[in-house]
């Protein structure tokens, strides 16, 4: 068996595309999408085709792994969006070979951290990636809601709410990027921002996206991010969080509303987030590989 590989920017969209989606047939979550999706999602996620690859057996298209490269305080990351090997072709050592080549691309590139998530059930695809030296840091979760707050005013009394735009956050004095990278900056450039101001300032920060539907009415609205000025109680952390969510999901708003990718670490978002009437839909392992 002769395992070869090629940057994915050598291949036509359409055949990229198609490779995409024939080798996420049968997964667990349906991945598959129409070329232009496809598209779109590697502008919105900074993909980059010269740093994916496409994997063969024996000259037949057989896997797809797509990385996206992001510097962080002078160190390079990078992400592993998606890996998948063709049905016919599972079970042969051919993902770990390709798992393999893609590290040895990310050494090539001068990466120190290696990051991606698994859907938790998906035990042969988490213990691959064990193999090669990936180590679980931590869980994420996603969660949805389908009732209004009817229980929730719209009042942040002693706290006041500051509305703008995502890349605002990084005026927070102690705001951190983080390592979840869909949860970051980057990937948040359209989102929205609500920021809980005390006497001291920025108490706390919420970052979440509005969906409109075709007849410009808001549909969605999903959280990304919930975070607490460091050094307050438990109490008043709950507190601020609860003014920053009840900013993001009005009372009177009857649309979808989704958390994704909380950290399961963090208990007190997720106990409020279910005391709001969240429930969990998915999980996946966060998983980190420092390179040497």
């Amino acid at each position: 068996m002769n395992i070869t590989f090629q940057p994915l920017s050598e291949l036509p969209i359409h055949q990229a595309s198609e490779l995409w989606n024939q080798c996420f047939e049968g997964y667990i979550s349906n991945m598959s999408m129409s070329a232009d999706r496809f598209l779109a999602r590697i502008a919105h996620e900074c993909l980059a085709l010269e740093h994916s690859l496409a994997c063969y057996v024996d000259g037949q298209p057989a896997g797809i792994v797509m990385n996206s490269l992001r510097e962080d305080d002078g160190i390079l990351g990078a992400w592993n969006r998606g890996t998948a090997i063709k049905p016919e072709f599972r079970g042969q050592g051919v993902g770990k070979a390709l798992m393999l080549r893609n590290l040895e691309l990310y050494e090539q590139l001068g990466v120190r951290r290696a990051l991606l998530e698994a859907i938790t059930t998906n035990d042969k695809a988490v213990q691959l990636y064990t193999t090669i030296g990936y180590e679980v840091s931590d869980r994420l979760v996603i969660l949805a809601a389908d009732k209004p707050f009817r229980h929730v005013d719209d009042t942040f009394d002693p706290y006041s709410i500051i509305k703008g735009r995502g890349m605002e956050a990084m005026t927070i004095p102690w705001f951190v990027n983080g390592d979840i990278w869909q949860n970051g900056l980057p990937s948040l450039k359209d989102a929205d921002l609500a920021i809980v101001q005390d006497e001291d300032g920025a108490a706390g920060f919420a970052l979440f996206k509005q969906s409109f539907d075709s007849s410009g009415l808001l549909s969605s609205i999903t959280l990304f991010r919930c975070e607490v000025r460091p050094g307050h109680s438990t109490a008043t952390a709950v507190a601020v969080r609860r003014a920053a969510l009840q900013a993001v999901w009005p009372a009177k708003f009857e649309g979808k509303r989704t958390a994704f990718n909380i950290r399961r670490s963090d208990a007190d978002l997720l106990e409020l987030l279910g005391e709001l009437g969240f429930t969990e839909t998915m999980e996946q392992v966060f998983m980190v590989k420092e390179m040497s």
